[in-house]
């Protein structure tokens, strides 16, 4: 779909990539061909060391790491066929240009800094991103596989907005790494699931950038509300999904090649309580083989790394620390405490500001009692714009074995962090806040 008049109007506007999320001015962005043909025949093929670049780091150019071919692009600037019209550009964008393989019009745009391709919302909406990270084993794959079904099936209805998938590339990515192992690809129609039952499977590892430089690719959705649909949207999420791995132990490399941490405008640290010694020890917990081979977590040393990522300190960006995992220590907290009845399955009051709040003094007591006072005092005093969170991603569906099908999620309190996150960036509204009037 070609840029509106008034866009490529605009061709000195900043942008920022949703993926690399690095900042251009609109004029400096590429085309390639969408033709079917051209991104089939492997002939037809140009180098693209950009893309290379991106998906392949530093490796590119060594012992057997040629640069990746893609379909005819090219930097309209530096088009001869253009003429002196190449040298207008920051006056106008150009509407499309033709391939001289297949002679047929293209404005597919891509970022000059990575090749991910833009889509016109990329170019026009404002793009905010969510970093979620953690140490390994907590859950983060299957954290953000239900997050967003979530989103998209329950929890924007009741908002008012919709969740779309950027671009046909991610919607089938999520399809396939998440979605269909959380959730149940089923091999059967509809009519023909065996006893009616739908199940899921674990979630592997997520892989260290050291093997899988496509970790860096986030899964960008674009936020639609009500009062916003008329201009294509409110704002740009990618959420990012980082190797537990990489957290770790190649926290150097992380640095250097995830800059989106730094860049985040918000941030979701999620905890596993199960990995605190006082938590595992307690005769009321009844650890799994899996998880009592995991070694204990130092979330006061990650916390530290955290805050790496910034140049200045104390941090502005908001900080949502959620404890995942709710349905499996809940129950350690006292009765009448709103953590424990979540818990164990009898919430009195519905999700609310109200309910957040309780929650966050409560994971602060447990925390405490738990002999974290450093890593929140060190919260406190780094990342003062923060928020205590509880929740499941898989609520009582989680088992004893993982070898075996799993039953569906039943997830808790999945979606408030990221609301809390969502409603700092400005992108929704706060339930209790007045409801704008929605244009017709």
């Amino acid at each position: 779909m070609p840029l509106d008049l008034m866009t490529r109007l605009d061709p000195l506007r900043r942008v920022r990539c949703p993926f690399c999320f690095e900042r251009f001015a609109a004029c400096e962005m590429h085309l390639r061909c969408n033709d079917h043909y051209c991104k089939s025949d492997f002939a037809r093929m140009i180098e693209d060391p950009i893309l290379s670049h991106a998906l392949n780091g530093r490796r590119v150019g060594g012992p057997g790491n040629s640069a990746l071919r893609s379909p005819w692009w090219v930097d309209p600037r530096t088009d001869v066929r253009r003429g002196i019209r190449r040298h207008f550009d920051w006056m106008v964008l150009p509407g499309s240009l033709d391939c001289p393989n297949c002679q047929r019009p293209t404005d597919l745009r891509l970022c000059p800094r990575c090749h991910s391709h833009l889509p016109d919302s990329a170019i026009t909406l404002d793009p905010g991103h969510i970093a979620i990270f953690g140490p390994q084993s907590v859950g983060k794959t299957t954290f953000v596989t239900v997050l967003l079904h979530e989103l998209d099936h329950r929890v924007g209805p009741d908002r008012g907005f919709v969740l779309d998938p950027l671009t046909d590339e991610i919607r089938e990515r999520y399809e396939r790494e998440y979605h269909e192992l959380t959730y149940g690809g089923s091999q059967f129609g509809v009519g023909e699931e065996l006893s009616g039952e739908s199940f899921r499977h674990s979630h592997s590892a997520t892989p260290s950038l050291e093997t899988n430089r496509g970790v860096l690719q986030p899964l960008v959705y674009r936020l639609t509300s009500r009062r916003d649909s008329e201009r294509g949207g409110t704002a740009l999420l990618s959420f990012f999904d980082t190797a537990g791995e990489d957290w770790e132990m190649n926290i150097e490399m992380l640095r250097s090649e995830a800059r989106y941490l730094g860049g985040a405008r918000g941030l979701l640290f999620l905890i596993d309580p199960l990995r605190i010694r006082s938590v595992a020890h307690d005769r009321r917990m009844q650890l799994t083989e899996k998880e009592s081979r995991v070694p204990p977590a130092d979330y006061l040393t990650d916390i530290r790394k955290l805050a790496t990522f910034f140049r200045r300190s104390p941090v502005k960006v908001p900080l949502a620390i959620c404890l995942n995992k709710l349905d499996r220590w809940g129950h350690l907290l006292p009765e009448g405490t709103k953590i424990h009845e979540w818990a164990t399955g009898v919430p009195e009051s519905p999700p609310s500001p109200a309910l957040d709040q309780a929650i966050h003094d409560e994971v602060q007591s447990a925390l405490r009692h738990w002999g974290a006072a450093g890593f929140l005092e060190h919260v406190a005093v780094t990342f003062p714009n923060h928020r205590f969170f509880a929740c499941s991603a898989l609520g009582d569906a989680a088992q004893d074995r993982e070898d075996l099908p799993q039953p569906l999620p039943t997830p808790l309190l999945v979606e408030r962090p990221v609301l809390w996150l969502l409603e700092r960036q400005g992108v929704v509204a706060p339930v209790d806040s007045p409801r704008r009037r929605i244009r017709r």
